[in-house]
């Protein structure tokens, strides 16, 4: 559950990190605060769990934030032999869609596990801390060059990217902090397609994250991301060929959207 959960987190990451920008030099982002998605995951044909994602306003350190934070739960048969609640989230600066601080709730039957990111954009320098068990590790600090995503903050940019102004085959390359590690991430993007999803049928912006080395993902091309071809570029669909089977991640509701309908 946890490596499902974690791919949705991680795809909405592996994206551009452009935004569109108004006359003026301000930003316009393509979600408003008060946005609601739910999500389903699913192994092979089981309902293994559930997701929501929110966006809501915030101030942090003085600076005007989107907060994003996404929540996961077991369903189904799984929830019968174990009970996941996880939760991740950041704080992220409205003017450049970068973090200032991100963090993680892991709640996995008697393991519980709390992760706190702190990213100082001026000295360069990422302070974590973990907390295990209750019990606290030792702070560490990390360097780093050039601007820097986490997880949710990748997931907004995803959601501002102009895929209009992409061919198929053009890719796409960015840098992200997770778990103490820098990951240098591509995306590729596919072209449009007629989808048929749980929200509907319609057109969507198909793209395949090129990943690092690793022993969960099989294939050359494992996993594929489906974003809707409209001016809300909502997530759809994502589908993953894992060494265990194969996983996806399906929109099943959304409300407060900026520019559509919410989802009857």
């Amino acid at each position: 559950m946890r490596i499902i959960f974690f791919l949705f987190s991680a795809i909405m990451s592996m994206c551009s990190l452009a935004q569109s920008v108004t006359q003026d030099g301000s930003a316009e982002h393509n979600f408003i605060s008060g946005e609601q998605l739910k999500f389903n995951l699913n192994y092979g044909w089981f309902n293994v769990g559930s997701a929501s994602l929110q966006v809501s306003d915030t101030i942090v350190y003085g600076a005007d934030c989107y907060q994003v934070e996404i929540v996961g739960q077991t369903a189904g048969f799984l929830s019968l032999f174990t009970r996941v609640d996880d939760t991740w989230g950041a704080f992220i600066e409205k003017s450049d869609l970068l973090p200032l601080v991100s963090y993680s709730d892991i709640k996995e039957g008697n393991y519980t596990r709390r992760d706190e990111v702190f990213f100082d954009k001026q000295a360069h320098l990422i302070k974590v801390d973990k907390i295990r068990r209750n019990k606290k590790n030792p702070t560490k600090y990390f360097d780093y060059q050039g601007e820097m995503n986490d997880l949710m903050s990748g997931y907004l940019k995803l959601r501002n990217i102009d895929f209009n102004e992409l061919r198929p085959s053009d890719t796409i390359r960015f840098k992200a902090f997770y778990d103490e590690i820098f990951y240098d991430f591509g995306l590729i993007y596919k072209g449009k397609k007629l989808l048929k999803s749980k929200v509907g049928k319609q057109m969507a912006h198909q793209v395949q994250p090129i990943l690092p080395e690793n022993d969960i993902f099989r294939g050359e091309a494992p996993i594929t991301a489906w974003i809707s071809a409209d001016k809300d570029q909502l997530p759809l669909k994502i589908e993953a060929q894992m060494f265990f089977g194969h996983a996806t991640c399906n929109l099943v509701d959304y409300k407060n959207i900026k520019f559509g309908k919410d989802y009857e």
